[in-house]
């Protein structure tokens, strides 16, 4: 950042100048040119293969299970009440998704920066400092 450049938001994710626009990425750091964004956007993708499958899944092994619970034993029970758990969180994870920040430079998109759950927040408000610095 040069002298002449003022800081207009600054958090986790990156800085927003009047000039340029800095990511952090957890392998280091990109400089953009505000001049040369043409788009950001905040996307939420979910995949509902795998979340809709893990939930069903769950359901289909617990229906088993309570059929045949006079058959098995202790421990087979306890692997599937485990497996029926993992099956549910990992369709519960995959339903919520992840939100990524994308910006097109010059009709090309650059590299993702992935906003976790807990940070969905500061995620927004760096995309809406970006748009509020391109449209000066």
């Amino acid at each position: 950042m040069t002298n002449d450049e003022k800081m207009l938001f600054t958090n986790t994710f990156g800085s927003v100048t009047d000039k340029r626009v800095i990511l952090n990425y957890k392998g280091g750091s990109e400089n953009m040119l505000l001049s040369q964004i043409s788009s950001v956007a905040y996307i939420h993708s979910r995949n509902y293969f795998q979340s809709v499958g893990g939930f069903i899944m769950a359901l289909i092994i617990l229906f088993i299970m309570i059929s045949q619970i006079d058959e098995i034993s202790g421990g087979t029970v306890l692997f599937i009440v485990l497996l029926i758990i993992f099956l549910l969180l990992s369709g519960l994870a995959n339903w919520i998704g992840h939100h990524n920040i994308v910006i097109t430079i010059a009709g090309t998109e650059r590299r993702p920066l992935k906003a976790e759950l807990a940070k969905t927040r500061e995620g927004r408000e760096l995309v809406d400092a970006i748009r509020k610095a391109i449209t000066k």
